[in-house]
């Protein structure tokens, strides 16, 4: 009898770490059921829709954040450089090139899933497209590092991982049947703090 009573419980709470770790790990990232990928920058353009997957209900729920409806455009994240090492704060980064045609995007720092709030007044971790300056050609480029740098500049924190979520406004990338003509921006590491 006590035997039989251990053996249920020890099933009981196999099944609960296995099913609650599961469901965790399966929602703790945006998913990769229908994305969109551009030079590394991935996208969901189902998730604005009136039916997402399942996941990505689950994602956003867990996560608290709102996804933009279709209409309104679409939201890529990025969590690596160019040579496909995972993005570190104590490492300077440029971030080169355009985007897509969009009415406005905006570019910002994500930490856990999540924006990043400055430490203090005056650092930017976030920026849009009105706000940088551009090349006479109309491309840009934008430093991701620890300490302030010239022109365009990101504070990602002083150390660990972190990515980059790059929504396009009122674009038509969604429903573009080009998409191997669309430029996406570059970013290249240029060195590490202790390299």
């Amino acid at each position: 009898m006590i035997r039989d009573l251990s053996t249920f419980l020890y099933g009981v709470a196999l099944a609960l770490v296995l099913g609650i770790g599961s469901a965790t790990w399966a929602t703790g990232n945006l998913p990769f059921l229908g994305t969109l990928a551009i030079n590394d920058w991935h996208a969901n353009p189902a998730i604005g829709t009136n039916n997402p997957d399942p996941y990505s209900q689950a994602y956003f729920s867990r996560s608290g954040g709102l996804p933009l409806a279709a209409a309104e455009g679409l939201a890529f994240v990025r969590r690596i450089d160019d040579d496909g090492e995972t993005l570190n704060a104590r490492c300077t980064y440029v971030i080169e090139g355009d985007t897509p045609g969009a009415r406005l995007w905006t570019l910002y720092v994500l930490r856990d899933d999540a924006p990043l709030a400055s430490p203090r007044e005056g650092v930017p971790v976030a920026l849009h497209s009105g706000s940088i300056l551009r090349f006479r050609d109309g491309d840009f480029d934008i430093r991701i590092a620890p300490l302030p740098q010239p022109r365009n500049w990101l504070f990602a924190g002083a150390s660990g991982p972190f990515a980059l979520a790059l929504s396009l406004y009122d674009t038509a990338i969604g429903s573009d049947t080009g998409l191997a003509d669309l430029r996406m921006p570059a970013v290249r590491k240029l060195g590490c703090v202790n390299d």
